[in-house]
C-alpha cells in the first residue's frame, strides 16, 4: 500500500499532462490539511486544505474511487460538498465536477486552498448489508465519535500521490486520537500528524473519541487497541488481555520477524437490537486494522469476535506490507489495476491464520482438520473451474467469488507447504518462503506481478513448483487434497478429514516437519 515513485518521474508525467517544459513547472512541496472536529452539524465536518508552490494553469483534485482491500467502486467523493477554491487573496477560482470523484480547478497556479465539507457515510453499524458496500472502508461522524477513513475525508491532486502530508485535528479537549500515524504535536485541543505521502495517509484510519485504550508491548513491536461502544463501557483492556497470547503466538511462528514496529486495532462496537444476531467487518491496513462490530454487550462474543478477525488481519503487516507487487506500490485510487496474487495477499495470510494454532501447539489434530474440513466445505460452494490469477486480476467483476480467496486460497497454501516440505526433506515450508520473500523485496521493493512464480522457482531451487503454480493458481485444476493430505497421514472422505490408523515412517516425519505434531 506504499506509494514509491521517484520525484523526476511525478514532474515528467505532469509536464506532459500540460504539454509545457518540465522546467517550468513545480509542485507543492506538500499537502496542509486542517480537520475541524468541533464544527461539526448535520453529520458533516470542515476541512481545509492549503499549498502553496502549484505551477500549472489546470489541476484536478479528486477523492477515491475505491481503496486497497475492497473490491467495489465506493465513490467517496460523493460525501463532499460545498467545495471551494480559493487563490491567494481570498478569491475563489472556477471549479467543475468532472465526475463522481474529482473537480477541474482553472488558474490553478493561483490557487492557495480548497474548503469544503464532509458528510458521513454511515449513521450505524447494524445488521443490514449492502452489496458492494463496504462501511469499514468510509466513516462516520457523531457528537461522541468520530471514525475516520482518510479516503473519505482527504482529497489529492491526481498524479501528486506522493508527497508528504501535514494533518492538523482541532478536537475537543477530552477526545483521543488513536491511529499509527505518527503525532508530532499533541495537547488537549489539537494533534498534528506529519505523514510520508498521500498513500500512507489512507493506510491509516483514526478513532477520535473519549480515550478507551490499552497498550499490549511485545518485542519488537508497541500494540495499541483502542475501542468506542455505543454502551459507553470501557472494553479494550479485557480485549486486549484475551487477544495479548494470540499475538504473542503470531509473533513466535513468523520467527520474531515483523516489519512493523506499531500496530494499532480500532474497534468501534454498537449494540446489537437482537440479543441472539451479531455481525462484523473489517478492513486491514499496514499498521492498523478498523473492525467494526454489531453485537450484544456480551463480552464473550465480543473477545471470540475480536479473536477471529485479529490473527487474520495481524497477519497482513507480512502481506501485501513487506510483499507486493508495482500494482499495490503504485495504487491508482481511481483507476485501479490488480495483482495476479490473491493466492499470497489473502489466501498465505488466510492459510497462517489456520495453520498457527496447530504448528505452535494450541489446537489438537482433530480440531485442526475440523478447521480444513470446513475450508474444503465452504470452498466448494464457489465456482472452483475459475483460474485464481483470474479472479485476482478481476476482482470488482467477480464479487460474487471473491471469498473463495480465503477458501481456496488457504488450501492452495496448505498443498503448497507440505510439498515445499516434502521436496526440502522438511526444511523449508511456506514460513521460510514468505521470510525469503520479505528479505529479497521488503517495504520499499515491489516485484514484478508476471514474474513472481518464476522468481519463487528460482530462489527455492524447486522446478516442480512451475507444475503446482501451472496447475493450480493460473489453472483450474481441482487440488490435489487427498493426494497431499495422504502424505501426513490424512485421508479426504467427501469433505471429511480422517486420520489415518497407522502413519509409516515418511508420513510421520512430514507431518512433524509440517505441524510439530
Amino acid at each position: 500500500m506504499k506509494n514509491i515513485l521517484l520525484c523526476s518521474l511525478l514532474l515528467l508525467l505532469f509536464s506532459c499532462a500540460v504539454n509545457r517544459p518540465l522546467e517550468k513547472y513545480s509542485i507543492p512541496s506538500k499537502y496542509q490539511y486542517e480537520l475541524n472536529l468541533n464544527d461539526f452539524e448535520n453529520d458533516k465536518i470542515s476541512v481545509r486544505l492549503s499549498f502553496n508552490g502549484f505551477d500549472n494553469e489546470t489541476a484536478t483534485f479528486c477523492f477515491p474511487k475505491i481503496v486497497p482491500g475492497i473490491y467495489g467502486a465506493m465513490d467517496f467523493g460523493q460525501y463532499i460538498s460545498s467545495i471551494t477554491v480559493k487563490d491567494r487573496k481570498g478569491k475563489s477560482l472556477e471549479t467543475k465536477k468532472i465526475d463522481k470523484n474529482c473537480w477541474e480547478i482553472k488558474n490553478a497556479n493561483l490557487m492557495s486552498t480548497i474548503e469544503y465539507e464532509v458528510d458521513d457515510s454511515w449513521e450505524e453499524f447494524d445488521l443490514n448489508l449492502e452489496r458492494g458496500f463496504y462501511r469499514s472502508a468510509a466513516s462516520a461522524f457523531k457528537e461522541d465519535v468520530f471514525v475516520i477513513n482518510p479516503n473519505c475525508v482527504f482529497g489529492y491532486f491526481r498524479g501528486l500521490d506522493d508527497i508528504p502530508v501535514e494533518l492538523v485535528v482541532n478536537k475537543p479537549e477530552k477526545f483521543y486520537g488513536a491511529t499509527s500515524l505518527e503525532k508530532v504535536i499533541s495537547n488537549p485541543k489539537q494533534d498534528k500528524y506529519e505523514v510520508s505521502n498521500y498513500q500512507s495517509l489512507v493506510d491509516n484510519p483514526i478513532l477520535y473519541a473519549e480515550p478507551d485504550t490499552t497498550m499490549i508491548e511485545l518485542p519488537n513491536i508497541d500494540i495499541e487497541v483502542a475501542c468506542y461502544s455505543t454502551t459507553d463501557q470501557a472494553i479494550s483492556n479485557e480485549i486486549a488481555k484475551y487477544i495479548k497470547p494470540l499475538l504473542v503466538n503470531q509473533t513466535e511462528y513468523l520467527g520474531g520477524k515483523l516489519p512493523v514496529d506499531k500496530y494499532t486495532f480500532i474497534l468501534y462496537h454498537n449494540l446489537s437490537p437482537d440479543e441472539y444476531a451479531y455481525m462484523g467487518d473489517g478492513l486491514e491496513h499496514s499498521h492498523s486494522t478498523l473492525i467494526l462490530f454489531c453485537m450484544p454487550m456480551d463480552m464473550e462474543i465480543i473477545k471470540a469476535n475480536v479473536y477471529g478477525i485479529a490473527s487474520h488481519e495481524f497477519f497482513h503487516t507480512l502481506m501485501p506490507l513487506g510483499i507486493h507487487s508495482h500494482e499495490i506500490a503504485d495504487y491508482d485510487f481511481n483507476n485501479p489495476k490488480f495483482s495476479r496474487h490473491l493466492w499470497l495477499y489473502e489466501g498465505m495470510t488466510e492459510y497462517f491464520t489456520i495453520h498457527m494454532p496447530i504448528k505452535n501447539g494450541l489446537q489438537s489434530i482433530s480440531e485442526f482438520t475440523e478447521v480444513i474440513e470446513k475450508k474444503i466445505s465452504d470452498m466448494n460452494a464457489f465456482d472452483n473451474t475459475l483460474s485464481f490469477t483470474e479472479l485476482s486480476l478481476n476482482p470488482m467483476d467477480m464479487q460474487d467469488q471473491y471469498y473463495n480467496v480465503y477458501l481456496k486460497g488457504a488450501l492452495i497454501n496448505l498443498c503448497l507447504d507440505i510439498q515445499l516440505r516434502e521436496l526440502s526433506t522438511g526444511k523449508y515450508g511456506v514460513q521460510n518462503l514468505v521470510m525469503d520473500l520479505i528479505d529479497r523485496y521488503g517495504v520499499d521493493k515491489s516485484f514484478d506481478d508476471e514474474k513472481l512464480f518464476d522468481e519463487i522457482i528460482a530462489m527455492t531451487g524447486f522446478p516442480e513448483l512451475k507444475d503446482f503454480f501451472d496447475k493450480y493458481v493460473v489453472g483450474a485444476e481441482p487440488l490435489p487434497l487427498n493426494e497431499v493430505l495422504q502424505k501426513v497421514g490424512l485421508q479426504l472422505e467427501g469433505e471429511d478429514v480422517i486420520e489415518s490408523d497407522k502413519l509409516s515412517k515418511e508420513q510421520q516425519t512430514l507431518r512433524k516437519y509440517w505441524i510439530n505434531q
